[in-house]
């Protein structure tokens, strides 16, 4: 277990009549030893520029400051939030054949992270096809599996669009 990830759903379409409406899920990062690759996704900053800091606080407890750089970005925190449903989700029509579409931008940013171009994808469960769109969008080989043949066939409707497009 290389990093435990929480997938904030913006727009959560359910809401439960008994309990509050379950709007996350975990995310599992996992390796074989360290990560061979490592792209950190950023966020801007609210400020940037330089700043007085506090610095080495004493035990009189006076705050100390020293002028330092507030970066203009900073590596985005494990919690990452997206919209689900039509646009938020994807355009395809076909994918809402699947009762479970992963957004889009969640699994190219996986992708983008963890990955290099002509790296291989791996998709044990892969329902839509949302990875193998992303990883083929984003120059990177695919290997997607899944046990149902009904959502193979809608993968594969999905990846046939997405080549018919590119060619």
């Amino acid at each position: 277990m290389h990093d435990v990830m929480i997938y904030q759903k913006k727009n959560t379409p359910f809401m439960r009549s008994n309990a509050y409406t379950n709007c996350y899920e975990f995310m599992f990062v996992l390796s074989k030893g360290k990560p061979n690759t490592f792209h950190p996704l950023k966020t801007k900053t609210a400020r940037h520029g330089p700043e007085m800091l506090v610095h080495n606080k004493g035990p009189d407890g006076v705050n100390k400051k020293v002028l330092k750089e507030l970066k203009k970005e900073k590596t985005r925190t494990n919690i990452w939030a997206y919209a689900v449903g039509y646009g938020g989700t994807t355009t395809d029509k076909v994918a809402f054949e699947h009762p479970a579409v992963f957004p889009e931008k969640l699994a190219e940013d996986h992708i983008l992270s963890w990955t290099n171009p002509g790296d291989l994808v791996f998709d044990p469960m892969c329902g839509s096809g949302t990875t193998g769109k992303m990883a083929l969008i984003n120059n990177r080989r695919f290997i997607g599996v899944d046990i149902s043949k009904e959502y193979i066939a809608i993968a594969k409707k999905r990846i046939e669009i997405l080549t018919t497009k590119l060619i």
